[in-house]
Order: C-alpha cells, then sequence, then structure tokens
C-alpha cells in the first residue's frame, strides 16, 4: 500500500504524524511525507521521504501575535489561532449564529487558506495523481489532502493532534444552518470547498463537505477520557513521543541527589513566540518570564532544569546552583527522571507527560486545546492549573511543592499513564488503517484545470 501523509510546514504537527508513519513503513507500505518546502529537512530528518510541495509558510515571520487587551478571553485563554477564527469556543450561549458563521467565514478565507494554499494543493494533487497512493492521512488543518485524496480516488483520514474542536464547530454549524431561514443562509464552507474542487475539475456535493473537512474516518491520538462528544468515524491509536532528532546530555541519568523539575515551553512557544514567556502572546511586560519562574524555583529543594532558547540567559548571567539551562533535551528522555514537569499545555508536551505518568503544572498558552488539556490532568488530580493571567511567582513555587510533597499526585499521574497503555499502539493500529483503506479507495475524479495544467510539473519529469 502507498501511503501519502500531508501537513503543513510545523514541526509539532509533523512530530505527532512519524510515529504512525514510522509504523506503516515497518509494515511494508510507502510511505511520503508532502509539506511546503521549509520542512523537508525536519522530514528528512526523521527518517521519512519528503515531497516539497507548494511555496514557503515561513509560519514564525507570518505569525502575528495579538497585543493584550481587555477582549482577551481569559477563561478560555486568548490569543494566537483562538483569537483569529474562534473554532475552539464549545460554550453554548457563544455559539450563535453570527458567532458560527463569523467563524467559518474567517476559517475558509484566512485560517484553512494560509496553512495549506493554492500553491501547495496544486501541487499535492499533481503529486498524488503521478504517484497513486491507496491512502492519503491529512494533519487535520491541512485541507489539501482531502482534496487531492479525491482527485486520485485514495482513502483519507485525517489525524488530530489534539481535541477535535472542528468536528464540534461542524457540527453547530449544519445545525445552526439548518435552522436559518431562506434569506440568511449564507454558506461559506460549501463556497469555500466548491471553490477548491472545480479547480481540479471535480464537482462538489454539499453531503461531501463533512468528509472533506474530517476525513472518511478521524486518526485520533487523544485519550478517550479527553475526548470532545463528536459522532466522527474514529481509528484510536496511542500517542508515542517523538521529540525531533536528538543526543542525550551526559548528566541526565546522573542521580541528582534531589527531586528534579521540568520547566519547558514546547516547540511552539519557542519556535514561534521567541519562548520569553509562557503566557505567549498577550504577555505584558510585568508579566514574569521563564528565566524568573526558574530562578524563583532555585529556592525548593529541587534540580530545575529549563529549556531556553540561544539569547534568553544574557553573557555573564549566573544562574543559580540548582538550576540546569539547556536549549533543547527530549522530553521522552527527561520526563522519566523528574518528580515534577511545568509546561505550556501542548499537546505533544501533554502526550509526553501522559506517557511517563509524571505530575504536571500546566500554564496553558493560547493555541488550542492547552486549557482544555490542562483542566484535564486537574480533574484526574494528575496536575494543577495555572491561566497565565494568575500566575505569580509565589504561586508556582507552592505548587510546584505540592506536586512533589503530596503523593496523590503521582498516583493519579501514573493511572492515566495505565490508561494511555490500554489504547493501541500506531503498529496495533496498522491493520484497521489497511482494511479501512481498501474499503474507501475510489475512481480518481479530478483532472487539471487549465491553469494548474500549464504549471510546469515537478513530479513527472
Amino acid at each position: 500500500m502507498r501511503v501519502l501523509f500531508t501537513v503543513f510546514a510545523a514541526k509539532p504537527h509533523l512530530y505527532n504524524l512519524v510515529p504512525l508513519a514510522w509504523a506503516l513503513e515497518a509494515a511494508g507500505h510507502e510511505v511520503r511525507v508532502a509539506s511546503q518546502p521549509d520542512l523537508t529537512e525536519a522530514i528528512t530528518r526523521t527518517g521519512l521521504t519528503a515531497v516539497p510541495v507548494g511555496e514557503a509558510l515561513q509560519l514564525a515571520d507570518s505569525f502575528q501575535a495579538p497585543a493584550a487587551d481587555a477582549e482577551r478571553d481569559t477563561a478560555g485563554g486568548g490569543g494566537g489561532w483562538r483569537r483569529l477564527s474562534g473554532v475552539t469556543e464549545t460554550r453554548p450561549e457563544k455559539l450563535t449564529w453570527n458567532y458560527v458563521l463569523g467563524t467559518l467565514t474567517i476559517g475558509c478565507s484566512m485560517e484553512y487558506e494560509h496553512v495549506a494554499g493554492q500553491s501547495m494543493t496544486d501541487d499535492l494533487v499533481e503529486f498524488a495523481g503521478a504517484w497513486r497512493p491507496d491512502l492519503v492521512i491529512w494533519d487535520a488543518l491541512t485541507l489539501a489532502g482531502p482534496v487531492a485524496a479525491l482527485a486520485c480516488g485514495a482513502a483519507h483520514a485525517r489525524m488530530l493532534f489534539g481535541l477535535d474542536y472542528n468536528s464540534a464547530m461542524l457540527d453547530t454549524y449544519f445545525r445552526l444552518l439548518g435552522e436559518q431561514p431562506a434569506e440568511r443562509r449564507d454558506d461559506p464552507l460549501s463556497d469555500y470547498l466548491s471553490g477548491r474542487l472545480s479547480r481540479y475539475g471535480m464537482d462538489f456535493d454539499p453531503a461531501m463537505a463533512r468528509e472533506l473537512m474530517t476525513g472518511q474516518w478521524t486518526i485520533d491520538p487523544t485519550p478517550p477520557w479527553m475526548q470532545l462528544p463528536v459522532k466522527v468515524p474514529l481509528v484510536p491509536v496511542r500517542y508515542v513521543p517523538y521529540n525531533g532528532p536528538s543526543s542525550l546530555p551526559g548528566w541526565i541519568h546522573d542521580e541528582p541527589g534531589r527531586p528534579r523539575v521540568c520547566l519547558s515551553l514546547g516547540m511552539s512557544g519557542r519556535e514561534l513566540l521567541g519562548g520569553d514567556r509562557v503566557s505567549g502572546t498577550g504577555a505584558a511586560a510585568s508579566d514574569p518570564t521563564v528565566l524568573d519562574m526558574a530562578e524563583a524555583l532555585a529556592g525548593l529543594d529541587a534540580e530545575i532544569v529549563v529549556t531556553l532558547k540561544s539569547g534568553q540567559l544574557s553573557e555573564g548571567h549566573r544562574l543559580p546552583d540548582n538550576v540546569r539551562a539547556v536549549d533543547f533535551v527530549p522530553l521522552d528522555a527527561l520526563l522519566p527522571t523528574c518528580g515534577a514537569v511545568i509546561h505550556h499545555g501542548g499537546f505533544g508536551t501533554v502526550g509526553n507527560v501522559l506517557t511517563h505518568g509524571v505530575p504536571s503544572l500546566t500554564i496553558p498558552a493560547p493555541w488550542w486545546d492547552e486549557t482544555a488539556l490542562g483542566e484535564h490532568l486537574a480533574t484526574r488530580g494528575a496536575g494543577l492549573l495555572t491561566l497565565p493571567q494568575e500566575l505569580t511567582l509565589d504561586g508556582l513555587c507552592a505548587d510546584v511543592a505540592r506536586l512533589l510533597a503530596e503523593p496523590s499526585f503521582l498516583a493519579a499521574a501514573r493511572e492515566v499513564r495505565e490508561d494511555q497503555l490500554a489504547v493501541p499502539s500506531p503498529s496495533q493500529a496498522v491493520p484497521e488503517l489497511e482494511r479501512r483503506a481498501a474499503g474507501h479507495r475510489s475512481v480518481p475524479r479530478g483532472a487539471h484545470s487549465s491553469s494548474a495544467a500549464s504549471r510546469r510539473s515537478a513530479f513527472r519529469r
């Protein structure tokens, strides 16, 4: 079987796909990973085969952080992607028709087109038509994937990177759309999808909309107890950590003689926001920096390991003796040696936390589901949650001291680890993917439009 993965140029989203791609290759299938050219090196460093498509995305350069102001949604975390489209909103009182219509209008015209735009889709459709994959697995924000699959007749599955807010918003959208009088029944989603398909000679039927947005089925690495109550066909797969190519420092397995605490913003915070503050976008200049937090934590009887990007520690700055600053250490190797971890709630980081059963303090970033994941961990008793706007250095130290001293946190963290291990691993999920792919393949439907066909092909030389 030929399997084409596609993901927009963001390393955390790529790394979420890697263990499943490895499992498919290990089972004897041919695997390719398509993304914008600025992810090519990261793909090849995983040992997988890259297919550059479209123009460079340069996500870090294009990210515009909103300023802190009175409109910031403190209940939901605010900022970033949340501020742009509002797709992560779940409060019923907020989900009016005008709100949902605005969310889908902005999502279709800006968000989806930004991360997986026309040039990427053109090249992906062309490559898929030449290579003819049996299955396309696409990152949940990379909507070029289902278009390419439909054009070449491949089965296709969406791979989640966290809670399925897209499906929840679509459920609300379709319900409210059906309730509108004819004169108010604007449908930006169908307009967007119709335009995408027509470029490749394919007709659009509104009945296709949900499948194009959520896949013929969804591969979900989120633990079942965290999932939203949405109704989509699921293939559960255990989250398996992949933190990127790395080597282990010699000190990592040394016995520090005291509990070890990890403080990490995660990859998104470091690469897209500069990594200065856990609160990320919208942080006031007076808010504690990661360095402030590390130095405050030095007052605990613990070894503090803090990830700092180059430039965050000025030349000549001396850290307390029990604070170790590192540029990068793979969490998969570091966390088993830790008694607690402080993190931003990103899905990859939380996956590592769950895998190793470490008590944690979540100070959520504003990207997607960080607040909700932190709430889930706190509800299970496996950690604590502090919203960025509530963070104080004294409160931080008190919370970490509790995580280290109270045995209930470790016991709960080990329980959620056992829940994690009960979910099928990527290799165990492969037979189900094979079965579903065989049942969903279809006749190719796409034909290059005159504009796309006139472009010089890089894939048929």
